[in-house]
């Protein structure tokens, strides 16, 4: 029987990241066995960002939980100051990155869809 399954952010290690950030893969093919979507959090210390990136193969959305940011779009040509109770959504191939402007962590949720390829249940045939 297929039923909804439930994860809590403290059963999850984090990904020490540099610049700065942790990073905690919450919902995927791994533990869940998502199939279309990954999903988790990212908190970012303070005067760090995350980095210029791309996604060809999927679609980013994000969602500012608290902190303030910097979304910096294709090398500057688009910037925008963000806070809480934003959502973002970056469609494949357009390169950003998020830099932490305010005096506390950058707290967000992301969602890839489909997954990238490491947050599969089978990366094998990649």
């Amino acid at each position: 029987m297929k039923r909804p399954i439930i994860v809590h952010l403290s059963e999850i290690e984090g990904e020490v990241r540099d610049p700065p950030r942790i990073s905690r893969l919450l919902l995927s093919g791994h533990n869940v066995g998502a199939q279309n979507a990954s999903m988790g959090v990212n908190v970012t210390a303070v005067g760090s960002m995350i980095p210029d990136h791309k996604h060809e193969d999927c679609e980013e959305l994000m969602y500012i939980i608290s902190g303030r940011a910097r979304l910096v779009i294709e090398d500057g040509q688009e910037v925008y100051e963000i806070g809480p109770d934003t959502a973002i959504y970056s469609p494949r191939g357009v390169t950003h990155r998020l830099e932490n402007i305010g005096d506390t962590e950058l707290k967000l949720v992301w969602v890839y869809s489909p997954p990238l390829p490491h947050h599969r249940t089978d990366t094998t045939s990649e």
